[in-house]
Formats: C-alpha cells, structure tokens, sequence
C-alpha cells in the first residue's frame, strides 16, 4: 500500500486528488496547514498502519510563505524519526514564493498551477520514483533487519521473525523511534489506535512476547523503564 499525504488550508480539501487516489488503491490522508495536535497525529499514524507517507502534497497557495514546508520536515521526523525514509514532496506554490530564500530545500517538485489533470500528472511521477528509491527499505538495528516494504523482521543472519502484524508494528515503532520511552496509555493510542478498546495490560503482553521473539543483542535493546515506559534504545547508548 502507498501513501499519501495531502497537506491544505483547513478550507481547501482538494477533494478531487483525494478521491482519485483513494480509487487507485492508494492510502490516504488529510491533515490541515493550520490545525495540529496530539489527537491528529494519532489519527495519522493509524491511518498510515505506523508507516510514513511516501509522497507529500502540500497546498501553499494561500499561505503568505513557504515556512510550512519546514514545519512538515520537522513534523514528520517527530512522528516517523530521522531515520524514517522521508516522503517525495509536490508543493502548490503561488508566484510569491519563488522569491523567497531556501524553499527549493524543502520540495522535491512544484506547481504554480492548480490543474487536477497536471498535479495527478506530477504526484504519478513521484509515486514512481519512490517506488524506485524505496525497493528493499528497512531498518537495521544491532541483529535486527526489519523490511519495511513487507512488513517483516529478521536476524541479521537471514532467519526471520515470526511476529504477528500488531508485534512488527509495535516493533517497527520503538526501533524508528529508539531512545525514547512511551507509556502504555500512549502506545495504545500510537499503535492500536484510540478506538482500541483492550486495557494497557495489552501492551505488557505484547512487549514480552516481542522480547522472546528478538535475537540476543536486540532484545538487551528493548527496555522496561519503572515509571517511564517501554522504549528501544540505540546499540551505543
């Protein structure tokens, strides 16, 4: 499944791109310009099943500058980690912006048009190259290989992993974001979802039986921490 990510003033949905994609086969998701929050960042990760987005479309053009396309750099590295593969992002500029210092830093591509038929031309276009740059993605972590692209986990010797789904994205969320503890309210909601109805007694389950599943080195990785949390810390700490 690929993602995208469309990014608009909370009064332009571009309902159109929206629907196109959603009939394609691809996953996606809606998050305001102006509006965020814990709760929004949530639905997100829910939506996307832990994964981040591979393409990003951004809806700049009513925006007074290009700053947004900071703040999406530094929002997707607060809720996938630095060492997730960052989106392929499509900006909807106005004139303006061209003037401005630094935006071609944060964009891999733009429009100055709002042509349906040219940004569904142009998100086709990076949809491709992601699926060109991203085949075998995944993270390595001591003696741990998890492949992104199919969901699974191995040792590093090549012997895989038998986790069941909700155990690799448990799993995939600690190592991308390894050196931070979450509580078990907080896991819930990050990797079951805030319709999930089971106890935090959930999470100590599948923390242990993740933990017996792990080969050696990884498993020393993933910490209880008393009145903290669960969290995977780096092979140097």
């Amino acid at each position: 499944m690929w993602n995208l990510l469309l990014i608009t003033p909370h009064n332009r949905s571009l309902a159109e791109v929206e629907t196109h994609y959603r009939a394609s086969g691809r996953c996606v998701a809606r998050l305001s310009l102006d509006r965020s929050s814990p709760e929004i960042c949530e639905q997100l990760w829910k939506a996307f099943e832990g994964k981040p987005p591979h393409v990003c479309l951004i809806d700049l053009t009513t925006s007074p500058d290009t700053l947004p396309l900071r703040h999406l750099q530094r929002f997707l590295h607060e809720l996938w980690g630095r060492d997730a593969p960052p989106p392929l992002r499509l900006s909807l500029l106005a004139p303006r912006h061209l003037t401005q210092p630094d935006w071609v830093a944060f964009t891999d591509d733009f429009l100055l048009s709002s042509d349906l038929d040219e940004i569904k031309a142009r998100v086709d276009a990076l949809f491709f190259r992601k699926r060109n740059a991203t085949a075998g993605r995944s993270l390595i972590c001591a003696d741990l290989h998890l492949d992104l692209q199919t969901s699974t986990a191995s040792h590093s010797d090549g012997t895989a992993l038998a986790l069941r789904p909700r155990e690799f994205q448990l799993l995939q969320f600690l190592v991308t974001h390894r050196g931070k503890f979450f509580a078990r309210d907080r896991l819930l909601a990050l990797v079951w979802g805030l319709d999930f109805e089971g106890g935090e007694r959930t999470v100590d389950i599948h923390v242990r039986r993740l933990r017996a599943k792990l080969p050696p080195k990884a498993m020393n990785l993933l910490e209880t921490r008393r009145g903290v949390g669960y969290g995977f810390v780096s092979p140097s700490a």
